[in-house]
């Protein structure tokens, strides 16, 4: 089956929600290319020269502040364009993308990009919403900074990882290569918070977790703890 298959892609992917005409412009105007674990795909500062599509793993979005402390924003996985927010702004970039593990991606140049969306306004309205789900998704989060205790932010996060960016092993638990700092970036909890709910969750059997990586045992109950 072709990547320009709707199946190949997570449903929730900007790619999985493009029709079949324009998922087939975009993937063929991207040339393969593959980062080995900790590569860095785009660096912070830097004028936009190109967008990936994420074919396979996971990636981090870091920003750096002035003293070097770098925070977790966001991951993304397959079917993720990564880079897109500074090409179309045309500003240098606001933060770094970094391979977590080995990641293949499709690099599309930045005048090609410009030119399928241009040329396509079911395109150009996929884009938008997938900019506005971004921004959206970051708003739910400061917001549930001041209304949710730790718990529940922590666990809604690691459902989310769970469910939009890894795949269930044979015994159905999901691996998530995710350190416990960078969780705790992305649910805006402190990293001496995130360790003692993380160990309230292990006596649970709801996760273990070994270096650079947490893995789910369960599901429902994170759910069950997740802010409505």
């Amino acid at each position: 089956m072709s990547l320009a298959s709707r199946d190949q892609w997570p449903e929730s992917s900007f790619v999985g929600q493009l029709q079949e005409t324009e998922r087939a412009a975009l993937l063929a105007a991207g040339a393969p290319i593959r980062f080995d674990d900790n590569a860095i795909l785009l660096l912070q500062g830097e004028i936009a020269e190109c967008v990936y599509v994420l074919t396979n793993g996971l990636v981090k979005v870091i920003v750096a502040a002035e003293s070097g402390a770098e925070t977790t924003l966001a991951i993304r996985s397959r079917g993720d364009l990564v880079g897109e927010f500074a090409l179309l702004d045309e500003k240098p970039r606001t933060a770094t993308a970094r391979a977590v593990g080995e990641v293949t991606a499709l690099k599309i140049g930045g005048s090609a990009f410009v030119q399928i969306t241009g040329e396509s306004a079911a395109m150009q309205g996929a884009v938008t919403r997938y900019l506005l789900a971004k921004m959206r998704s970051t708003t739910e989060r400061r917001a549930a900074e001041r209304v949710w205790d730790a718990k529940e932010r922590l666990a809604q996060v690691l459902y989310d990882l769970g469910r939009l960016h890894a795949q269930p092993g044979p015994d159905g638990s999901v691996r998530v290569p995710i350190t416990q700092s960078e969780l705790g970036d992305l649910a805006g909890v402190a990293v001496s918070t995130t360790e003692r709910v993380l160990k309230d969750l292990r006596k649970q059997g709801a996760v273990t977790t070994r270096y650079r990586e947490i893995t789910i045992r369960d599901m429902a109950y994170l759910d069950s703890l997740r802010f409505p």
